[in-house]
């Protein structure tokens, strides 16, 4: 029966012991491939960019929200003290981080998410799960929905836009895609900056294409308004949902009643993996280790 895990600030939290996980490593100890892994993902041979972090068969794949980069906002969540060392391939989108930036590709959610399954089935791996925050939570829906064999787990953070994202991606989308790309994208960097708090954002953010941002930003906040809850509710997999531990009882139960095993992390806001962590290292896998 799915129900709420509440982590304490203190961790390793709960039942979960890390000593329990044989591959669990610090910082000093985790183990690269390589710097980072490529696949060619048009016939331009444009290049996807992950991370393949610690040893073993099946990985947590890591999709990231819209202005984010799994290579930066997830290296400290997983080189954690209190992640479990499940195998863990940290993927910059096409568009973001250090993946190539086309101005030919489509940026928009379906097209990225067919094109990382085609991504992973090139690998060979046989299973995988996934994890999706923000905006990266439909990419992750969509590909369990249509991945076969489905993950063995889906795992989303802060699913879909609050109220501030859905205002910040409406300013983008009020503009003409031509626009935003010609002037609209440098003056919401400088936006941003003046706000003050978006510090950690920007950095992956101000390198994103923009193109990139504003089809994504479209198709966000279509995805957005879409009955996606009743879409996780009949995936039949394994399924948890991480939220801020001031979720409100409404925001808690409505996962819950979807078949999701949801846990809490303190300290934490919207952007979890800037805020705490280790907090999120440590949901992560408990969520790993019980679904």
């Amino acid at each position: 029966m799915p129900s709420v895990i509440r982590l304490s600030p203190e961790y390793p939290p709960g039942n979960l012991s890390i000593n329990r996980h044989p591959l669990s490593q610090s910082l000093h100890s985790i183990r690269l491939r390589k710097f980072m892994e490529t696949w060619p993902f048009d016939e331009k041979s444009n290049l996807l960019r992950w991370l393949d972090c610690h040893p073993g068969a099946s990985p947590l794949v890591y999709i990231h929200g819209l202005g984010c980069a799994s290579s930066s906002d997830y290296l400290p969540v997983v080189t954690s003290p209190h992640y479990s060392g499940t195998r863990s391939w940290l993927v910059d989108l096409p568009g973001s981080g250090f993946s190539d930036k086309p101005v030919t590709a489509r940026y928009d959610s379906g097209s990225l998410s067919t094109m990382l399954q085609t991504w992973i089935t090139s690998t060979g791996v046989s299973t995988i799960s996934l994890f999706g925050h923000s905006a990266g939570a439909f990419i992750a829906l969509k590909m369990a929905t249509a991945m076969s064999p489905q993950p063995e787990r889906l795992i989303l953070c802060t699913p879909g836009v609050n109220d501030y994202g859905i205002a910040l991606l409406e300013s983008i989308t009020a503009m003409s895609e031509s626009e935003f790309i010609a002037t609209g994208f440098k003056q919401l960097v400088m936006q941003l900056k003046n706000e003050g708090g978006n510090d950690v954002w920007l950095g992956p953010f101000q390198v994103s294409s923009p193109l990139a941002i504003y089809q994504w930003a479209e198709s966000t906040l279509d995805d957005n308004q879409k009955n996606w809850l009743e879409i996780l509710s009949r995936l039949p997999i394994a399924k948890g949902v991480i939220l801020p531990d001031n979720a409100s009882p409404d925001d808690i139960e409505r996962y819950i009643s979807a078949g999701c095993l949801v846990e809490l992390v303190p300290d934490c806001s919207h952007m979890m993996a800037y805020d705490n962590p280790n907090g999120l290292a440590a949901a992560i896998s408990r969520m790993m280790y019980n679904l």
